[in-house]
């Protein structure tokens, strides 16, 4: 099976406009006020207008695919926030000073979650 330059090209934009939106999706913060993610939340819209008028399926595709790994993110921090925390309080009730060091990392890290 041989593929034509139009056909490279469109792939080769796909990608490209896919790799884009996952990087502006690492910055996004969802109901955020300030100016900045105003700017990325129009960029992401151009964006996804883009790969939409480039191609609907491969649009819809990237669409579930972005919902999926959300998802199983939002699953793996309720895991591993679970985890912390269990570990959390079988230290405190070994001894607080004893390990006083660890609890207070583990706090961090719960409240980046």
């Amino acid at each position: 099976m041989e593929i034509d330059y139009a056909t490279i090209h469109k792939m080769m934009e796909i990608q490209y406009l896919t790799g884009r939106l996952d990087e502006l999706y690492k910055g996004y913060v969802p109901h955020y006020n300030e100016t900045n993610n105003r700017t990325v939340d129009s960029r992401i819209s151009k964006y996804e207008d883009k790969l939409f008028n480039l191609d609907p399926i491969a649009f819809h595709l990237y669409k579930v695919q972005h919902k999926n790994i959300t998802i199983a993110k939002k699953k793996s921090k309720q895991k591993i926030g679970g985890l912390l925390n269990d570990i959390k309080n079988l230290l405190t009730d070994e001894g607080l000073n004893k390990h006083q060091k660890i609890v207070d990392r583990i706090d961090t890290q719960l409240k980046t979650y």
